[in-house]
């Protein structure tokens, strides 16, 4: 019997090993991009027309490179290179290019993906302070980035140490069965909470947001008081691109969205764009 109960025993820690394995090798391993060398290609391009832009003294054309420099970096983005150093690489070439609601909607992307993306948020920040004094702001101060304090070390990373606390906890326990020693009992716990946390904090990472924070990319976007245009205007002025604001409510073509005022308009969904995808 007690041969039999140490055979259950090793067959369950097998299994957990199988699975432990796998789940951890499903986060370590990441596909190659199907052509790394036309996405450097294109990279080299946005990065050329970005320096070009920064060479010329005419105002038109440098914007020009600068929209065309922006163009690169959106389509690297639309392919799947989705990375907060590219987003902000897109939020600097939009805003050069006179482009706020795309700048400002590419610099939240990246500190979504990265709270600790300093370059984002220090352009953020400069991007803020050139809307209207009239238009509300978010509080800087949200918390989220102590919230999120995990995300400072890389998911690989973190996997990495998953990977190496459930050898812990597997460890622990085949060394409990064998001593019956509670003390190697609570090492395997405390590893496979550890193992718990890691995996789950970068299976987290992996699941699509569909918060409520948006950006206003359209210039002059009117607010109103109802879901209609023959309603009376809510704000004596547009709503500028680069606005950020709540959305709260879709009606057929039309958003309710809230402002870090709280006040509560009525505009053109076409107007704002959410920043999680």
């Amino acid at each position: 019997m007690k041969t039999s109960t140490k055979r259950v025993a090793f067959e369950v820690l097998i299994w957990m090993a199988v699975v432990g394995a796998v789940m951890t090798l499903a986060f370590t391993v990441h596909a190659e991009p199907r052509n790394t060398t036309d996405q450097e290609r294109r990279l080299e391009r946005a990065l050329t027309f970005y320096a070009r832009a920064l060479e010329d003294s005419n105002r038109d054309s440098r914007i020009a490179h600068f929209a065309q420099a922006e163009a690169g970096f959106a389509s690297l983005l639309e392919s799947g290179a989705w990375n907060a150093a590219l987003l902000t690489n897109l939020g600097n070439a939009a805003l050069q290019a006179e482009e706020i609601g795309t700048a400002v909607l590419s610099y939240r992307r990246a500190l979504l993906l990265d709270p600790e993306a300093t370059t984002a948020l220090q352009n953020l920040t400069y991007v803020r302070g050139l809307l209207p004094s009239w238009v509300p702001r978010p509080d800087s101060n949200d918390g989220s980035q102590v919230l999120f304090f995990y995300r400072r070390i890389p998911a690989v990373e973190r996997t990495n140490l998953a990977a190496a606390f459930f050898l812990l906890a597997a460890g622990s326990l085949a060394v409990s069965n064998r001593r019956r020693d509670g003390a190697w009992r609570g090492f395997a716990v405390m590893g496979a909470a550890a193992w718990a946390l890691l995996l789950a904090s970068v299976l987290f990472d992996q699941v699509p947001r569909t918060g409520r924070g948006a950006v206003v990319t359209a210039e002059e976007t009117l607010a109103r008081s109802a879901d209609s245009r023959l309603s009376a205007l809510a704000l004596p002025e547009p709503l500028p691109a680069g606005a950020e604001i709540e959305i709260l409510e879709h009606r057929r073509e039309w958003t309710r969205i809230r402002l870090f005022s709280g006040r509560e308009v009525w505009v053109r969904g076409s107007s704002v764009t959410r920043i999680a995808q």
